[in-house]
């Protein structure tokens, strides 16, 4: 496991084994998140959880430090949606960003910023509902998404992320989460 399950973790597992997640709901915003890029990556999400033929809900294992079960709602894709995230790389790591922003925030966390290139790392998060000072009870989250891939990938994926945060390594953690749209499932893991 790449994991220690006794390791004093910033992530709490939420009080139940299942989690509703609405994809929609990032258009209100978070404290890092304006509305316009929340209701932007959730079309991402929808769009690529369509291209593999899921409907809305769907249902998102996860595993790694919560194993969880998401039920994922969304509202279908505009063929316009559809023609605006025809990359499927771009849609891919946007439509992850969406759904690991939503997992990390049912574990206690939010993002409150982007992080600057070349760090290892693509978002600061914080306890929610907290006063988020500068480096003070922050933690580094990498996000990865993976159109259609197998556990083999996906554990690959995980660990080429844990590496790539190294390069900011200090005090503070690191949460990796790993979405892939295929099943769907999610590895999220915390170093």
């Amino acid at each position: 496991m790449l994991v220690e399950d006794d390791k004093d973790m910033s992530l709490s597992k939420p009080e139940t084994d299942s989690i509703a997640i609405a994809l929609d709901s990032l258009a209100s915003g978070r404290v890092g998140i304006p509305p316009s890029a929340g209701k932007s990556i959730s079309e991402a999400a929808s769009v690529c959880l369509d291209e593999r033929g899921h409907s809305s809900p769907t249902t998102m294992a996860i595993s790694g430090k919560c194993t969880l079960s998401a039920i994922i709602n969304w509202l279908p894709p505009s063929d316009q949606a559809k023609r605006w995230w025809n990359d499927d790389e771009y849609a891919t790591e946007h439509g992850a960003y969406c759904i690991a922003a939503l997992i990390v925030e049912k574990c206690g966390l939010e993002v409150v910023e982007r992080s600057k290139k070349k760090t290892g790392f693509d978002f600061w998060l914080a306890p929610r509902d907290s006063e988020v000072d500068l480096f003070q009870g922050l933690t580094r989250l990498e996000v990865s998404g993976i159109r259609e891939g197998d556990s083999t990938a996906l554990e690959a994926r995980v660990r080429q992320k844990i590496k790539q945060t190294k390069v900011s390594d200090g005090q503070l953690p690191a949460v990796i989460v790993v979405v892939e749209f295929g099943l769907p499932v999610a590895r999220m893991v915390e170093r």
